[in-house]
């Protein structure tokens, strides 16, 4: 079996220079004045991101950085002295690791000191020689170290110096173009026109340059864009009151009250939960840390998705998750084959998720909770379909083990009439306050089924920033949203973390008792009334 992601030793490392906001000259001084290495290691992994953030923002407002150059290159050569300093430190305690790397270049010696080590580190990133590193350009700097890395991620990365950025290799270059137009997205009427004829009001703005056109009528709860969307500079073109960079991070809250009960310790700590998908980004800075599993149970080719990180990053991120805590296991399957729809390695990958959850109980540690699942793979729609008949008996399984299969068709054999409907935070509204919440588009109209109307349970479905797929500190905005789904996961994992008996039908009853009901909408779950009610 595979493990579990992972990266070099210097995981933090690596992934501090990904993300990250602040003044690099003030961390570059906490550095200097750091005490002892691990200090160091510590200050150095917090300026690298700073500086490689710093660095694309300036390329993307067109400002010069050369009268900075002699400064930053000093700090970014500071990665590599830190490695030194570390690899010498592990060398005379003569750890195996640190000494075979050391072998490779100075063979028996043990009379090496710092020098030896920063050349060793030098090789090992692709110079000649620590001068010869010292001398190189930022950006060579920045291939070397992810070239190295690349031999430990699942996913590979490239580097795009004109950016300052890293992207995964999804195109071979591992570029992200801004495109001033797209197949089928009218800016004019903002609609989505597809190829045969039909429409749909949600725009994909991901990665476009919107910044010719006036979008002051655009409803921003109808458009999917991200960190790369460059919009008009002038604010009367913009939606009243849309600020991008401010909107995409007030919407990574959870909403209805989740980050409160996170402030109690109720974050989903030491519970689980497992995703079955399609290909995972999975070493994205977002949900990196709760990613305990990562495996593909299909035999097709390596490719790269969306709708797997937004999952994971909706129901366990850590700024973006309703559990930021739990433990997820990933499975990657494919949902046909042959242009026929398939069960079997959903149901190969539901099996391999019970084993699991047993393992983890031998071990002492909770079960699995939870496995979301995007599609209604269980309704009976699907019931005549290639590898049904195994999915249904992993559904036995798993429900035998109280694992709730949590999939896009809800069965509750204790009632019939209960349904879920998603809803959307409006633009300018509170996340926190179910007043400002409307039902989503394409969603069950209960003005026509008052009968219906309380025995639907509400979660946010749409409207929210997840992780984007173009770069391992990437996020977006996804208007139509799959987080409907992660919400319920989520939610039912900290549930468990009070209630370790509680069931899926316990959980809806309880919802629906709890929760804020309006009238048209239905109820709108109250996770903080549903926790209090299980704990009484």
């Amino acid at each position: 079996r595979p493990p579990r992601s992972t990266l070099f030793p210097y995981t933090t490392l690596f992934r501090s220079c990904l993300t990250g906001r602040g003044r690099s000259d003030i961390l570059f001084l906490s550095l200097a004045n750091a005490r002892n290495v691990r200090q160091r290691v510590h200050c150095h992994n917090v300026f690298l991101h700073r500086f490689l953030e710093t660095a694309y923002s300036a390329h993307r407002a067109g400002d010069k950085v050369s009268c900075r150059k002699g400064i930053a290159m000093s700090e970014y050569v500071e990665v590599f002295r830190v490695e030194a300093k570390s690899l010498l430190k592990n060398f005379q305690k003569h750890e195996k690791e640190a000494v075979a790397r050391c072998e490779r270049v100075f063979g028996d010696r043990q009379d090496l000191s710092l020098m030896n080590m920063q050349h060793v580190v030098a090789k090992e990133y692709g110079f000649d020689s620590w001068n010869e590193l010292v001398k190189a350009e930022r950006w060579q700097l920045a291939e070397a170290l992810i070239a190295t890395k690349n031999k430990t991620l699942h996913t590979p990365l490239s580097v795009d110096g004109r950016k300052g950025a890293m992207y995964p290799f999804a195109d071979g270059k591992g570029t992200v173009g801004l495109r001033r137009e797209r197949e089928g997205v009218d800016l004019v009427n903002f609609q989505r026109i597809y190829a045969n004829g039909s429409t749909s009001p949600y725009l994909p703005l991901d990665a476009m340059d919107l910044s010719q056109y006036d979008l002051s009528k655009l409803n921003v709860l109808r458009a999917d864009y991200d960190d790369y969307t460059l919009w008009p500079a002038e604010a009367a073109k913009r939606p009243e009151g849309f600020e991008p960079a401010e909107f995409l991070e007030k919407r990574k809250n959870p909403g209805l009250g989740i980050r409160a009960l996170h402030k109690q310790g109720i974050d989903g700590r030491n519970r689980a939960a497992a995703v079955i998908d399609g290909f995972l980004l999975c070493d994205h800075l977002e949900y990196h840390d709760n990613l305990k599993w990562y495996e593909r149970v299909d035999s097709g080719e390596p490719r790269h998705g969306v709708s797997g990180g937004e999952l994971v990053s909706a129901l366990a991120g850590k700024t973006c998750g309703v559990a930021p805590k739990a433990d997820i296991y990933y499975f990657s399957a494919l949902q046909t084959e042959n242009k026929q729809r398939t069960q079997r390695y959903y149901a190969q990958a539901l099996e391999k998720i019970c084993d699991l959850h047993e393992e983890r109980l031998k071990e002492g540690k909770s079960g699995i909770d939870v496995v979301c699942i995007l599609w209604g793979i269980v309704s009976e729609l699907f019931q005549n379909d290639d590898g049904a008949a195994e999915m249904q008996a992993a559904v036995k399984r798993a429900a035998d083990l109280g694992i709730w299969v949590n999939s896009g068709h809800l069965d509750f054999a204790g009632n019939k009439l209960w349904r879920e409907s998603r809803v959307c935070c409006k633009a300018d509204g509170d996340l926190d306050n179910p007043d400002d919440y409307t039902v989503m588009p394409n969603q069950l109209d209960m003005a026509k089924f008052p009968e219906l109307v309380r025995n639907t349970l509400c979660f946010p479905g749409g409207g929210k920033t997840v992780a984007g797929s173009v770069r391992l500190d990437a996020y977006r905005f996804s208007a139509p949203g799959f987080s409907l789904k992660p919400y319920e996961c989520g939610l039912f994992v900290l549930a468990r973390s009070v209630k370790l008996d509680l069931t899926a039908e316990e959980f809806w009853r309880i919802g629906l008792e709890t929760g804020d009901f309006r009238d048209g909408i239905g109820v709108i779950v109250n996770p903080r009334r549903l926790i209090a009610a299980l704990r009484s």
